[in-house]
Order: structure tokens, then C-alpha cells, then sequence
């Protein structure tokens, strides 16, 4: 059966339209520039980064037994293409101390990853959906509904290195919760990608096979963001980091993925770009490039094992 391919001309999230009170987007600090709908898209005149060409790729292990995984597991390796839409709430979700508020300004987001090649080319691979939260503090205010602030109140600490979250919800039963901080004006730095698993025979990432189909790019699998910057240079760039290691962060699993395929921890960097004029105040973003990595611990012949499950890609920003 040929698979229809999905139609990506619709935003995944559809916020009520509401005219007072509008989104804060003031508030929102860095993801101010997301909202909208993000997908692959072909970059700078060329015929590389769209859903045929994706500047993206997936390094993902799996457990399996049998004569066919001698090492006890296989790999399903491929690029893909998707779509995200972040969307702004209009309001925000105040944390109330007694006396001083911590204050979750909030981006919701809806994402789908699709196949961009091999025998499932444009079915869906995974879906995730989740928010992402820039804090801040203010005093807290006076009974339930006033905005006077309550005598002798004050603004809480916020650490500057723990005021962006993110809140992720995957349907195979995992949820996480990680911290981070963010930066403007840094360059791109595209570090190489942590992929092998140490403890276990690791030929199948050095043989090209159907679950393998580039090793060029399973040896180091963010080289396609390098290879899409190579197109292009940015002249603004806000870079984002957050991993599931903070104090207060985490990673719970549904009791199947413990036994089974246990996610541990959680880190991405994200740069959002703009090719604006360098001297432009305000510079429109229309780039966002990713790097994640999620470590699972696989059982390979009744040793646990921790490998390494990374995924990047460069997605421009849907007009209007």
C-alpha cells in the first residue's frame, strides 16, 4: 500500500482567537520568534533542506534477539522531515509562593516527524507534543484576582541558568522535563554528536545496511546542520540549551520502556537564526536548527547498556 504523503500547508495548533488580553509575546523571551509553524523547506535558491533533501538525521538503536542482531540489537538510521508550530497562550501560569510569584510565560508546541527516505518514506515516525516555559518573578499580588502587590512581598530569586524549561510528552510513555539557559550573538558551533555505546560490540554503526543507510553521517550525525550553515552563514543567532539533569528535572517512563528501552536522560541545543542586515534592531528569525540526544538503556545479553538515540535538523519558518 503506498502511503499518502502528509500535507504540511496547515499549522498543528490552532490557538482560540482571542483580541483582549493578546498573547504576551513581550514576555516570552527567546521564543517570542517561534511562534508560527516551522518545516523543511529547500534553503537559499538551492534544491537541498526541503522534505526530498532534508539537512536532518535520526541514529536510533533498538533491542532486538535473534540470529539476525548477534550484538543484540539493530539500528534504524535515516533522515526525516517535519513540521512544529509553536503557539502563544494568552495569559501566563503564575506560581504563587505566598509571598512572591514565579511567573511560566508559555509557548505551547505540536510536532510530527515523517520517513524522508527508505521503505516507509512520508509515514509517520513519532509525535510529540508539550510547552515550553521562560520564567520569571515578580511580588506576588494582593487576593485572589488583584494586581496590587501584597505588602511585603518581593520578587523571588530566578536563576539565570534554570529560566527555560521544557515540558515534553511522547506517546511511547516518556515524559521529561528539562532546564536550560539561553544566549544571543554567540556564533554556531556545531558540535560533534556522542553516538556509540561503550560495552557492546558496535559494528552495526560502521556497516551500511537498511537500518544503517549512511555511515557517513550515523559516525557523526549533526553534519547536516554543518552542511546546511554552508549555505548560508546567519547574522543573528539566539542559542538555547537544556538537559534533564538539573536539579528538579527528569525523565519518568511508562513500566514496558523501563524494562525494555529506559530513557534516561535528555539534552538539545537549539539555535534560532535570522539573516536579517547585521545592523537590523529587530531581525526576523526564519531558522531554527536542533540537536538532541536521549539515552536509553537497552538489556544486550542481560548487560544493560546506555545508547545513545540522537536526532537534528533545519527547519525554516512557514510565511504567514
Amino acid at each position: 500500500m503506498s502511503t499518502t504523503p502528509p500535507n504540511l500547508s496547515q499549522p498543528l495548533l490552532h490557538e482560540p482567537i482571542q483580541e483582549s488580553p493578546a498573547a504576551p509575546l513581550d514576555a516570552l523571551g527567546p521564543y517570542e520568534h517561534l511562534i508560527g509553524t516551522w518545516v523543511n523547506q529547500p534553503l537559499a535558491n538551492s534544491q537541498q533542506g526541503g522534505i526530498d533533501a532534508p539537512f536532518s538525521y535520526n541514529v536510533m538503536p533498538l533491542p532486538q534477539v535473534g540470529s539476525a542482531s548477534p550484538q543484540g540489537y539493530i539500528l534504524k538510521n535515516f533522515k526525516y522531515f517535519e513540521e512544529i508550530t509553536f503557539s502563544a497562550i494568552h495569559g501566563n501560569a503564575p506560581n504563587r509562593g505566598g509571598l512572591g510569584t514565579q511567573i511560566a510565560n508559555t509557548v505551547f508546541y505540536e510536532q510530527r516527524v515523517y520517513f524522508a527516505d527508505g521503505p516507509d518514506r512520508d509515514q509517520l515516525v513519532h509525535a510529540e507534543n508539550g510547552s515550553w516555559l521562560y520564567l520569571t518573578t515578580r511580588p506576588q499580588h494582593e487576593g485572589p484576582y488583584g494586581d496590587t502587590p501584597l505588602p511585603g512581598s518581593t520578587a523571588p530569586n530566578q536563576s539565570a541558568a534554570s529560566h527555560i524549561v521544557k515540558q515534553i510528552s511522547v506517546p511511547h510513555g516518556n515524559s521529561i522535563l528539562a532546564y536550560g539557559d539561553y544566549d544571543e550573538g554567540t556564533p554556531v558551533v556545531i558540535p560533534a554528536a556522542v553516538v556509540l555505546p561503550v560495552g557492546v560490540d558496535t559494528t552495526p554503526y560502521r556497516t551500511q545496511s537498511v537500518g544503517n543507510p549512511s555511515v557517513d553521517l550515523t559516525a557523526n550525525p549533526n553534519l547536516p546542520l554543518q552542511q546546511a550553515l554552508e549555505l548560508r552563514t546567519p547574522t543573528h543567532v539566539i542559542r538555547w540549551q537544556v538537559n534533564s539533569q538539573h536539579p528538579g528535572a527528569g525523565v519518568i517512563n511508562i513500566p514496558f520502556e523501563q524494562a525494555k528501552a529506559d530513557v534516561t536522560d535528555y539534552h538539545a541545543t537549539y539555535w534560532l537564526q535570522s539573516f536579517s542586515d547585521p545592523a537590523d534592531p529587530d531581525p526576523q528569525y526564519t531558522q531554527l536548527q536542533y540537536t538532541q540526544s536521549i539515552l536509553m538503556n537497552l538489556n544486550v545479553g542481560g548487560k544493560i547498556v546506555s545508547f545513545p538515540h540522537v536526532t537534528c535538523n533545519t527547519l525554516t519558518k512557514v510565511d504567514d
